[in-house]
C-alpha cells in the first residue's frame, strides 16, 4: 500500500507531486481542524495541493500544526522557536504529515483486516470518509479519514487488472516539475543523478535480465554481487575475523575509530547540501 502526500503548492497547484500523482496510490491532502469536535467544520489547509478534476486528493488527514518529538538544537528547532511545545515536542504542518498519520491508519486498518489489498484499503478508506461542509470534490477528495468506520465498513469485491508496466517512460515527467540543484547547475531532461544520459530501453532490459548490478563473490568498491548480501555473507567467508563473528556483525567493527571526525566532518554536512533547493 503506497500513501503519498498531496503536495505543499497551496489552492492554485493544478498538479499534485509525484508520486500522489499516480491515480493508483493513495493520495493525501492535509485539514485543519475547526473550532469545534465536528469534522464538517474543518476546512481544507490553505497550502494542501488542489490537483484538477482529472487527479487530486483522495482524502484529507490532519496536517496542520501536527506535534512530533522535538530535537533540540538541530537547525529546524532554532529556526522556528514558536513551534516549540514544551520540551519535548516541536508542532509542524504539511502534507507529509497528513500522509504520516494516513499510513498510520493504514497499518492499524490491515492488523485488523490483514488480508486487504491495497485497492481495498484504497476503497475503505475513501468511502468511509467524513466530507467537509463547503469544501469542493477537487479539494477535499472522499474528506476527511476515518479508520474506525473503515475498520467496520464492509470489505469491497475489487479485481483491478493492471497493466504491465513496460519501464520506457522519461525521467523527466517522473520529476513532477521538480528538479534537485547544485549551485547553479540544474538536473534537468532525461539524465540521471550523475548527469549521464538515462536510457531506458537499456535500463530495462537490464533489470528483466537480472543483470543490473553485477560483481564478483564479494562487495567491492565498483559493484555488488547478489550472493554478497545472502545471509551467509555477513560470516567470515565475506570479511575477515578482527571485524565479525562467526555469526555476523560485533561491536567493535562499529567503533568510534571508523566513524571519525574526518569522515563524518562539518564540510560533508553543510546547509548548502540540505538546501530546499535540493531537498
Amino acid at each position: 500500500m503506497v500513501v503519498a502526500a498531496a503536495g505543499n503548492d497551496g489552492a492554485t497547484a493544478t498538479r499534485l507531486d509525484d508520486p500522489a500523482i499516480d491515480p493508483l496510490v493513495l493520495a493525501v491532502g492535509a485539514e485543519s481542524p475547526g473550532t469545534d469536535p465536528a469534522v464538517k467544520h474543518d476546512t481544507v489547509a490553505d497550502f494542501s495541493s488542489r490537483g484538477s478534476t482529472t487527479r487530486h486528493a483522495d482524502l484529507l488527514a490532519p496536517g496542520a500544526s501536527v506535534l512530533g518529538l522535538r530535537d533540540p538544537g538541530s537547525a529546524i528547532d532554532l529556526a522556528y522557536p514558536s513551534a516549540v511545545v514544551g520540551e519535548r515536542f516541536f508542532k509542524g504542518s504539511g502534507t507529509s504529515q497528513a500522509a504520516a498519520v494516513t499510513s498510520g491508519a493504514v497499518a492499524l486498518l490491515l492488523s485488523k483486516r490483514p488480508t486487504l489489498t491495497p485497492d481495498q484499503v484504497k476503497k475503505l478508506l475513501t468511502s468511509t470518509a467524513a466530507p467537509i461542509d463547503g469544501a469542493d470534490a477537487v479539494s477535499q477528495g472522499a474528506g476527511v479519514l476515518d479508520v474506525n468506520k473503515a475498520a467496520g465498513a464492509s470489505i469491497p469485491a475489487l479485481s483491478t487488472q493492471l497493466a504491465v508496466a513496460t519501464g520506457l517512460g522519461s525521467l523527466e515527467a517522473a520529476r513532477g516539475g521538480a528538479h534537485v540543484q547544485l549551485g547553479s547547475t540544474e538536473l534537468t531532461g532525461e539524465k540521471d543523478a550523475f548527469g549521464a544520459a538515462w536510457k531506458p530501453a537499456i535500463w530495462t532490459a537490464a533489470i528483466t535480465g537480472l543483470t543490473s548490478w553485477t560483481g564478483s563473490a564479494a562487495p567491492s568498491g565498483t559493484s555488488w554481487s547478489t550472493w554478497a548480501w545472502l545471509g551467509s555473507s555477513l560470516a567470515d567467508k565475506t570479511t575477515t575475523q578482527t571485524t565479525t563473528s562467526s555469526g555476523g556483525w560485533t561491536g567493535r567493527m562499529w567503533s568510534g575509530r571508523m566513524w571519525s571526525g574526518g569522515t563524518w566532518s562539518a564540510t560533508l554536512w553543510t546547509g548548502r547540501m540540505w538546501s530546499s533547493t535540493l531537498w
